[in-house]
């Protein structure tokens, strides 16, 4: 079989990886995207979740950095993300599409020495690795990462690139501060780029100040939302929603289900009550020991957990596959909100349902969303283990 690119400019090496997965052409936002970043231009950018956007950034970043005759030591790449588990994600994403690549005759593993430092690692080892390897390419978190400057343990001196991965969580209050202390250690000559699969309005404005670019590309995949995900609603009293939970996870069997929640107490409550009925469930909260949200997501990804309850902020930029069903404990009236959650099933092409068991006022705020976002939420009913629409509800009555 002929070999074909992935996309015009990119490496028949990095289109062979891409098959690995069996991924043959571009998304959409790839095709957008990566020339702009072959060229070296800092952008910022929003699509769907699911539709690649890590991709979208780190095969033009690495093959620029590979085919670069620029032999700078330290880190040339820098990947900021909101949580730990993206941060991993990401990095073992950079190992997959560096494996079996050469740079100078070396394995480009070895010669980028790509490093993972995010605050769920033993600090002294990321130093030892920072001092030992010089790491090329870096996937991070903004609380470690600021940890390190502060302790003068990393330079930033040489970065060429610097991207923010769900760039809205990054500027958000609670990180603001940390990420305008990064940019001062960061040349203003590095190519600066920030993703999400919402930039509202505000966020836009404050991260093109802030990156110092504005150039915003947006693709629109909203027929992911639309066409790829059923959109389901059922009623419940706050008090009833776990036990709704249950009888919609005894009627539906959902293969891989991710239980969204606003807090870590009902995150907690959620999974004591599913477990103590038998349905085997873990929790993902950002407070969590880094030992069991490590464990947590291992066993969800395998499937030897299929119910994972987690918050927005733990679950942000997961790619899970093989998630049937999202359902949501709360109905936020932000439809970004909505777009995060749904957005983590219906991946690389295939189907899901998103369930919200809302009370009155939560179900007419998800009126709004369906409005706003163009989609049809089915109103459905729990009867004797089955899950029905009103009309097939009046029948069996």
């Amino acid at each position: 079989m002929t070999d074909t690119k992935f996309i015009d400019g990119i490496d028949n090496s990095f289109s062979k990886k891409l098959r690995q997965r069996n991924i043959q052409t571009p998304t959409a936002i790839q095709k957008i995207v990566i020339p702009y970043i072959l060229d070296k231009r800092g952008i910022l950018f929003r699509s769907q979740t699911g539709t690649g956007k890590t991709f979208a950034y780190l095969i033009p970043v690495l093959q620029n950095i590979i085919n670069s005759n620029t032999r700078t030591s330290g880190c040339r790449a820098l990947i900021i993300s909101p949580t730990l588990e993206l941060c991993s994600q990401i990095k073992n994403e950079i190992d997959f599409l560096l494996d079996g690549l050469e740079i100078d005759g070396r394995p480009a593993c070895e010669k980028l020495s790509p490093q993972l430092i995010s605050g769920s690692g033993n600090i002294d080892r990321q130093i030892e690795g920072i001092r030992k390897n010089k790491p090329a390419v870096i996937s991070a978190n903004m609380g470690r990462l600021s940890q390190l400057l502060r302790m003068k343990k990393i330079k930033l001196d040489n970065v060429e690139y610097l991207i923010f991965d769900e760039a809205d969580r990054i500027i958000a209050e609670e990180y603001s501060g940390e990420a305008e202390e990064l940019l001062k250690n960061i040349s203003p000559d590095a190519v600066k780029i920030g993703c999400s699969a919402t930039l509202p309005q505000k966020i836009r404005l404050s991260l093109s100040a802030l990156l110092g670019t504005e150039i915003i590309l947006e693709s629109d995949e909203q027929e992911i939302l639309r066409d790829s995900i059923l959109h389901w609603a059922l009623w419940a009293e706050d008090r009833d929603k776990i036990n709704t939970l249950r009888s919609f996870l005894s009627a539906a069997r959902p293969k891989k289900a991710l239980v969204f929640s606003d807090r870590a107490a009902s995150i907690e409550e959620i999974v004591s009550k599913l477990n103590h009925h038998k349905y085997n469930s873990a929790g993902l909260y950002s407070g969590m020991d880094k030992n069991k949200r490590k464990n947590a997501l291992r066993d969800f990804r395998s499937g030897k957990t299929p119910i994972l309850a987690a918050s927005d902020l733990a679950a942000r930029g997961l790619d899970i596959e093989n998630i049937t069903h999202i359902i949501t404990m709360s109905v936020s009236e932000d439809s970004d909100v909505y777009i995060h959650r749904a957005g983590r099933s219906a991946r690389a092409g295939k189907k899901g349902v998103m369930v919200s068991i809302g009370n009155e006022k939560e179900l007419r705020a998800l009126r709004s969303i369906e409005k706003k976002l163009g989609i049809v939420v089915y109103p459905k009913i729990l009867y004797k283990g089955r899950i029905c629409s009103p009309e097939e509800f009046e029948l069996l009555e």
